[in-house]
């Protein structure tokens, strides 16, 4: 049976990404229970190979009928104010932009899960922030979705700068909440021995007890509680008995001209009908970087010792792309809701790794199988927005509080929907026919 630990408690928490973070501020806060707190992660602060670690990810508050999700978000938001507060103060550029963001549908009518989301919103008290859009509504205010437009992306609304669906800078972000934790006294073990995880320590005559972790150096840690925060890698290092799989998602990096950086001027974050397409972008960074992602079902790169699914990175595989299937769905897509990218080369494409739990709710919990041991993943590639306040929420976890957050994100006595884990595998194997795209491949067609 899990309890809560005593003030002053050792607390180790592995893994250094968005989770692993948010949790270390919020436990270092808590200047009554004077936690002492352990950091561990294989890598220098931003982990490379984090999803975490990006140029760009959605601040979003539109969640379908996951109102708990939305109002999380909303809190967040309010955070992430504070924070760009606190930047500017210091000199320093905003982590967070308030762009608004404006969702496509086709056929002249909202899909299911925009009307569910748009009713959440209404329900809870923040209708004013939502604008719906007929098609000549928006041609005219983005002349450059004029051609999505006439492409069947003929409806759309548009949640309003201020309402609550932005992005942000996530690798700045994550640096701004890492240095808070250094300031609260946060310890960090960082390097590919020093604080790179291998193992639980276990009480030998207590199964259950998890006396601490041993990391590659041989080095054994001990501590009172261990939080695993190792996103799509817990399911490697730890017995998830099926509740997440680590996915592949696509993302893609255009660098665009002086000239068409001024046509997206104006170019808020977007989905364009995400149900179906899978397919959202955010807006032109200073760089003059344009992202665009796929979120879908995802791919899988299985263990051969046991086939649990493992991400496959550019930090351990730098030659790597996006499968070829992926970059002909992009360029598809694209073709006919954002020509402006079709005479463009790809500039960077990524395949960005989460932890997708079967019910895409996170899994932030005592483990079954021990009494002292926290499991905090299950991202499903929707947490980085809820940086700022999703470490108070594991804190509740780890206290042993009873809400409605901590009781939502419990280990799950259900099974997974039948295909679940019939996804595609990431790379060529044997029979298959997906493969990584070449450098040559990732340049625009109409250019070869």
């Amino acid at each position: 049976m899990y309890g809560p630990p005593k003030p002053g408690s050792k607390i180790i928490i592995v893994g250094a990404g968005c989770f692993g973070l948010a949790t270390a501020l919020a436990l270092s806060s808590d200047k009554e229970k004077n936690y002492d707190i352990h950091v561990f992660d294989r890598g220098v602060i931003p982990i490379i190979d984090a999803a975490s670690t990006d140029i760009s990810k959605a601040v979003r508050m539109d969640y379908g009928t996951n109102k708990l999700c939305m109002e999380l978000a909303v809190d967040a938001i309010r955070v992430w104010e504070q924070w760009n507060k606190e930047r500017a103060e210091n000199g320093l550029k905003p982590v967070y932009h308030n762009t608004g963001m404006i969702a496509f549908s086709d056929n002249g009518e909202l899909s299911e899960y925009d009307k569910q989301g748009l009713e959440t919103i209404r329900e809870a008290g923040y209708g004013e922030f939502i604008e719906e859009l007929s098609s000549e509504e928006i041609k005219k205010r983005y002349p450059f979705f004029e051609t999505a437009v006439n492409n069947g992306y003929d409806i759309a609304y548009f949640n309003k700068v201020g309402g609550g669906y932005s992005w942000c800078n996530s690798s700045e972000a994550i640096m701004h909440i890492y240095k808070k934790c250094i300031s609260n006294g946060v310890n960090f073990i960082l390097g590919k021995e020093s604080g790179c995880f291998e193992s639980n320590l276990v009480d030998p005559q207590s199964p259950r007890t998890v006396l601490g972790i041993k990391t590659i150096d041989g080095n054994e840690h001990r501590g009172d509680r261990v939080i695993l925060a190792t996103g799509p890698w817990t399911p490697g290092v730890i017995d998830m008995q099926g509740q997440v799989i680590a996915s592949g998602q696509v993302i893609v990096q255009f660098k665009l001209s002086d000239k068409d950086r001024r046509s997206l001027n104006d170019l808020p974050v977007w989905s364009g009908n995400v149900s179906k397409t899978g397919c959202y972008g955010f807006p032109v960074n200073d760089d003059g970087i344009l992202k665009i992602g796929k979120h879908s079902i995802g791919y899988l790169n299985p263990r051969a010792t046991d086939n649990i699914s493992i991400p496959r990175t550019q930090a351990s595989n730098p030659g790597d792309t996006i499968p070829l299937k992926a970059l002909n769905e992009f360029r598809e897509f694209l073709d006919t809701f954002l020509p402006l990218t079709t005479p463009l080369d790809v500039f960077y494409s990524r395949v960005c790794w989460y932890s997708d739990s079967i019910d895409g709710d996170f899994v932030i919990c005592p483990h079954p199988n021990y009494d002292n041991y926290i499991v905090a993943t299950g991202d499903s590639g929707h947490a980085m927005k809820f940086l700022p306040n999703i470490g108070q929420k594991i804190k509740d976890v780890i206290d042993a509080k009873d809400t409605e957050y901590t009781r939502a994100w419990a280990w799950r006595n259900k099974e997974a929907k039948l295909d679940f884990y019939d996804r595609p595998l990431l790379i060529q194997n044997n029979h298959k026919v997906l493969r990584m795209v070449t450098l040559e491949e990732l340049k625009a067609k109409i250019n070869c």
